[in-house]
């Protein structure tokens, strides 16, 4: 279906195919004369392509005409034409406070003084109006209430609203959050993203780093000027919410068209040099998964997949562009970003963004199933435990360490005073000191020596302690974990179980964990080792990609070269890129 003006090839759902809502409305034929006399469809072909400044004066000059101009049907043919004219008027902050409290300041009231004992009525009634108006601008500033929405005191972010106005109307509402950038901010940007909301940390996590500088390539290669698009405003949109009406058979135009006007906005320019989005357009899709068959629930998710599909095109249109590193291998809805030059064009048909490719999640190997789960299962336990193991070997060497280091620790000083105390006992009393002071140090000195000695063989005590924990650990413990899991894996295989498809290689890699890689390369034919060494899990990445994607520290950053020496030693294939495209050598922006 194409439409006149707008050029837009518009499917029709299956939740549609059936029962099509777009100008249903009975062909009567009005009891009008001239123009009301026409059936319904007719007339809106007619009366669509009038301005919408004309509506009032259609709307009052019959019946005919507003029931036509105020139907449903009406609207989706403005917008499918069009013919409609949108905009997002920005909501001041002073609007905010007033539909955020519509009753104005509460727990306002008049006090002595305020009003003259003697006055009226009507006077006390304007005495506590202007005092509700005075709280009200109070309220106002210490609410963070500002030209751009409200504003974050702490974070500094500005939640913004817009209302969506067609033809003169409001029929939706778009609500994006405005996020600075830099070091010269009070907090660093993953904090403020952290404190906003769970989905804009995943999002701030994701796409910058700590003070907003851009990780992900290919938004860096958009940029007009190096570095540009990392600092400055950070917009997300939050949501988009546009009556059904205007949407019919799922039409595009109203939205593309708001969103393309919120982001225009005069008193956003200069504020912003990202925008992204990844959230679905709120759509109508009624559903009971409680009562509903298998098949309907498949059409179900069928429906919400064509929705999500429909919201990209939308943002395409306006000039949105796909962000490839964040395809990941599970099908989830395209995160998409905008520069403010994007905007210079004209909102691109629907026509034009169908030929758009987009980048769709790769076709991974499945899923661990049955006892290739189990086998999973059994080394993530038994690797969790282990990892946990060797940390606190770990700690424990670094403990011993630090008191051969400074054995006597806060005694130290004592030691100093004490071999001070010895040096002049030793020496004799001097003969300007009484027999009495000559003992208070002489017993001090045997006292502190007696302290020293006692603080040595505690120190002895916990340094044996730590050696003999370190020992045991090493020599006992994960010998018998190593074992025990070798055991359960070989019964596992046995029953038919593969280190390959349970990805079990994968993950000992990310735990750091060469001895199971050992012993669990021992467990696979020797025509699949290289699949399993070097190939991709069900989320996309190889073993080597699992190493490299960790944070080493300088305590643990021997074990994870030691890892990838291990896995190159066995012959991983360091070409071999993961699902989103990047070789474990690669200078990894995006992670």
């Amino acid at each position: 279906m194409k439409s006149e003006k707008a050029d837009e090839y518009i499917f029709i759902p299956w939740t549609q195919k059936k029962n099509v809502v777009l100008a249903e409305e009975p062909k009567q034929q009005h009891e009008y004369g001239g123009f009301a006399s026409l059936p319904t469809d007719v007339l809106i072909s007619i009366l669509c392509r009038s301005r919408a400044s004309d509506h009032k004066a259609l709307r009052d000059t019959c019946k005919a005409f507003r029931a036509t101009i105020d139907s449903d049907a009406y609207k989706g043919e403005r917008a499918t034409s069009g013919w409609a004219e949108v905009t997002a008027r920005l909501i001041s902050g002073e609007e905010l406070y007033d539909r955020n409290y519509p009753d104005g300041a509460e727990d306002v009231s008049l006090s002595d003084g305020d009003v003259d004992e003697n006055a009226t009525e009507e006077e006390r009634d304007e005495a506590l109006r202007l005092k509700k108006s005075e709280k009200r601008e109070e309220e106002i500033i210490d609410y963070g209430y500002v030209e751009l929405g409200q504003l974050d005191q702490n974070y500094g972010w500005h939640d913004i609203t817009y209302d969506v106005n067609v033809d003169g109307q409001c029929c939706g509402s778009i609500e994006l959050v405005l996020v600075p950038r830099g070091t010269g901010h009070n907090y660093p940007f993953h904090e403020a993203t952290d404190a906003h909301s769970s989905e804009l940390q995943e999002v701030g996590w994701t796409l910058c780093d700590s003070v907003g500088r851009l990780k992900v390539r290919s938004i860096k290669d958009a940029e007009l000027i190096a570095g540009e698009a990392g600092k400055g405003g950070f917009i997300y949109f939050k949501s988009v919410d546009i009556s059904e009406a205007y949407r019919p058979m799922d039409c595009t135009n109203i939205v593309s068209q708001a969103v393309r006007s919120a982001l225009a906005e005069p008193k956003l320019k200069g504020k912003w040099t990202l925008a992204t989005t990844e959230k679905e357009l709120k759509r109508r899709i009624d559903y009971d998964l409680g009562t509903q068959t298998d098949e309907e629930k498949e059409r179900i998710e069928e429906r919400f997949w064509e929705c999500a599909l429909l919201d990209t095109k939308t943002y395409l249109r306006v000039g949105f562009k796909q962000i490839p590193e964040t395809v990941g291998p599970e099908k989830k809805p395209h995160r998409l970003f905008a520069l403010p030059y994007f905007l210079n064009d004209s909102i691109k048909s629907f026509e034009e963004v169908n030929q758009t490719p987009l980048i769709e999640p790769p076709h991974l190997p499945p899923k661990p199933k049955g006892v290739d789960n189990d086998v999973l299962e059994a080394v993530k336990k038994a690797g969790n435990r282990l990892r946990s193991l060797l940390d606190s070997v770990r700690s424990a060497r670094l403990e011993l360490d630090k008191i051969k280091q400074n054995p006597l620790g806060a005694f130290a000083e004592m030691e100093g005073e004490v071999a001070e105390i010895r040096s002049l006992v030793d020496g004799g009393k001097p003969d300007h000191m009484s027999d009495e002071q000559w003992e208070n140090i002489v017993a001090k000195c045997e006292r502190f020596e007696a302290m020293l000695r006692d603080q040595r063989a505690a120190i002895h005590q916990v340094l044996q302690r730590y050696r003999d924990q370190v020992r045991n650990d090493v020599d006992v413990v994960i010998p018998r974990a190593i074992d025990s899991l070798k055991n359960e894996v070989n019964a596992l295989v046995e029953k038919g179980g593969s280190i390959r498809k349970s990805y079990a290689i994968h993950c000992s890699s990310r735990l750091r964990l060469p001895q199971y890689v050992d012993f669990l390369l021992d467990l696979v034919p020797p025509e699949e080792r290289a699949r399993t060494v070097s190939g991709l899990d069900d989320i996309g990445i190889t073993p080597l990609h699992c190493v490299v994607i960790g944070e080493p520290d300088i305590h643990d950053r021997d074990e994870y070269l030691g890892m990838v020496e291990r896995l190159l030693g066995l012959g991983a294939d360091t070409n071999v890129k993961s699902a989103q495209g990047f070789t474990p050598i690669v200078p990894f922006d995006y992670f």
